[in-house]
């Protein structure tokens, strides 16, 4: 993906099927710099799937984190203004995902007031459990290509951390720290890989540390 970013998160994970990993912030410099801590991340119940050429693809339902390399596309939460400086979706009781592979709104976060039109399957972006309170969208599928996986953002972690349904979870405090750290003008991405497949990304993004 040929984007002049300048703000980098990078997602670490040990195993294929492993649903805890690290999470890195970097800027551009002359060369990738780390930013803040390091903290913990939650993926998906069944680990990473894979965009394109290996298996496992990353389908609708699966469970699975996208691998590879995503813009950050916007911002979201419950609260009705924002210091974000990303792009802001207020999460009301109209806001929703559409994550129904058969629907031509496939993968499109909108508001639908008319719930009569509302599709077979979608997120309600203001659940009840709160882990939307604070979020990230992850660009992942923005062409909205059928059955490969929708809806896929950074949100709080569960009360009990449990694995998300393919969605990269964190505690408050460090999400927060993130999302006001993303800026639009920096064009900010998400790289989130296997550890042994990080050094591949190394000439593109020298500086940034694959342990």
């Amino acid at each position: 993906m040929a984007v002049a970013s300048e703000q980098l998160i990078v997602v670490l994970s040990a195993e294929l099927n492993a649903t805890q990993a690290s999470m890195q912030r970097y800027e551009k410099h002359e060369q990738w710099v780390k930013i803040g801590d390091q903290p913990p991340l939650t993926l998906g119940r069944s680990g990473l799937g894979y965009v394109a050429f290996k298996e496992p693809l990353k389908i609708e339902g699966d469970g699975r984190s996208p691998s590879g390399i995503f813009s950050i596309t916007a911002t979201f939460g419950y609260d009705q203004n924002t210091t974000f400086k990303l792009p802001y979706w207020y999460a009301d009781d109209n806001l929703y995902c559409v994550d129904d592979v058969n629907d031509s709104r496939y993968n499109k976060m909108l508001r639908i007031y008319d719930k009569s039109s509302l599709p077979a399957s979608y997120e309600v972006m203001h659940r009840s459990d709160g882990v939307y309170r604070y979020g990230a969208v992850i660009g992942y599928n923005d062409m909205g290509q059928r059955s490969r996986g929708s809806c896929i953002f950074i949100h709080l972690n569960h009360a009990d951390k449990h694995p998300t349904s393919g969605c990269s979870a964190m505690d408050e405090a460090p999400l927060l720290e993130l999302l006001k750290w993303l800026d639009p003008v920096k064009k900010p991405q998400i790289l989130q890989v296997l550890k042994s497949e990080c050094g591949k990304y190394r000439e593109e993004f020298p500086g940034i540390v694959c342990e």
